[in-house]
């Protein structure tokens, strides 16, 4: 019986090796900080399903509010840089640039996700060269599927930094879209 639980065991692990030969590094369109550098820098990448705020919604999928923050624990200020910027920015919370120890963050008023709403935007050490310093860039994406909300958070780093989304913190309104998207950046 051992000689064939080890047979079965080989061929489910052979029957895996061609879709992992597909499976690569998804390219998710951070910024290229990095075209005009000559040195090695590294980068490395990930992605978090943002969960669903429980309980009742009274409103429908519509335009929303999107909050966004961060909590320093670099050292050393932090400044905010938007890329892409889908509604209108409300505001920006704490002084800029965020001190260490503190959350900073911003607002924006998001319109209804047809079907998708993207907000892309870094926090580095070094606006002058975020590639060359600690830097998070955080993309993310609102989602309506069928009158359902979704938001998955996509993250780069850059110059060694340590990115994380706070999942305890972070919510979506499966109904009305209202996001609340809390990072980490060390």
């Amino acid at each position: 019986m051992t000689r064939n639980v080890k047979r079965f065991l080989a061929g489910s692990l052979l029957s895996l090796t061609p879709s992992i030969a597909f499976a690569g590094q998804v390219e998710l369109d951070f910024p290229d900080f990095l075209s005009q550098r000559g040195e090695y820098v590294s980068v490395r990448e990930g992605a978090v399903q943002i969960p669903a705020r429980k309980g009742p919604s009274v409103e429908s999928v519509g335009p929303a509010v999107e909050d966004f923050f961060v909590l320093n624990q670099t050292g050393v200020d932090l400044t905010l840089g938007i890329q892409i910027l889908t509604g209108t920015l409300n505001g920006i919370w704490n002084t800029h640039p965020v001190p260490t120890g503190t959350y900073g963050g911003f607002q924006v008023a998001a319109p209804a996700p047809t079907p998708m709403v993207v907000q892309q935007y870094y926090y580095t050490v070094d606006p002058a060269n975020p590639a060359g310093a600690k830097t998070c860039v955080w993309r993310v994406e609102v989602s309506d599927v069928g009158g359902s909300c979704s938001a998955q958070v996509f993250f780069g780093t850059y110059g060694g930094a340590t990115c994380t989304v706070d999942a305890a913190q972070s919510v979506i309104d499966p109904v009305t879209c209202q996001t609340q998207i809390v990072t980490n950046m060390l």
